[in-house]
């Protein structure tokens, strides 16, 4: 089957992580090691029940500022902060947006409940995705196979008309066992090459 949409991974594939200059500089204010403040928030238990849909992304960072000794106002500050670092990769947007409306894009992203809301108004997603699902909203996490069919379903596909991209191997494996075609992004020219095979070998969407 000709392939009509191209479904990909949000955090290390469309967005990444550039400059940690004020994640570094909280460290230095809290007196944490280099590289601490990204563990304590993103591989902490609750970050994982976030994730997962089972807790509010407010108690991922009630739960950091418990643990750091954080006013309500400081953990905000400290929210912003950390996530000022993330990047479109304008390269790969730029492709993708290209692609439409020939081609329709999907996001399926493992993130926190407000996800959705941080991505439209910083980045715009919802003027150039066609459909996002995200894993807090329904309660499911890649490589679970029922969450790629959710987004086959927004898009109204079948696995066979959809190309997967994700950073993460298993994920890209999982949308293989469903009949998607697979690229494990690497880097943005080398998954953006892998896209463009992947619409030749299997004709043109439309």
């Amino acid at each position: 089957m000709a392939i009509k949409a191209i479904i990909l991974d949000v955090g290390g594939v469309i967005l990444h992580e550039k400059d940690h200059t004020k994640r570094y500089a909280w460290e230095t204010r809290l007196g944490l090691p280099h590289g601490e403040l990204t563990r304590l928030v993103l591989d902490s238990e609750p970050a994982a029940r976030a994730a997962a849909g089972q807790v509010s992304e407010r108690v991922v960072w009630q739960a950091v500022g418990k643990r750091l000794g954080l006013a309500d106002d400081q953990i905000g500050e400290l929210q912003r902060d950390f996530w000022s670092c993330e990047q479109l990769d304008l390269e790969l947007v730029q492709f993708l947006q290209g692609l439409r409306p020939r081609y329709k894009i999907g996001i399926l992203s493992n993130a926190w409940s407000e996800a959705r809301a941080f991505h439209n108004a910083r980045f715009k997603f919802d003027t150039w995705v066609d459909a996002a699902v995200y894993s807090a909203e329904v309660k499911l996490l890649k490589p679970d196979l029922r969450i790629y069919q959710l987004a086959l379903d927004q898009l109204k596909l079948a696995a066979d008309a959809c190309v997967f991209v994700d950073d993460k191997l298993a994920n890209v494996q999982a949308a293989q066992a469903l009949g998607m075609a697979g690229v494990w992004y690497r880097e943005t020219r080398q998954a953006i090459g892998d896209i463009k095979a992947c619409l030749d070998n299997h004709g043109a969407g439309g």
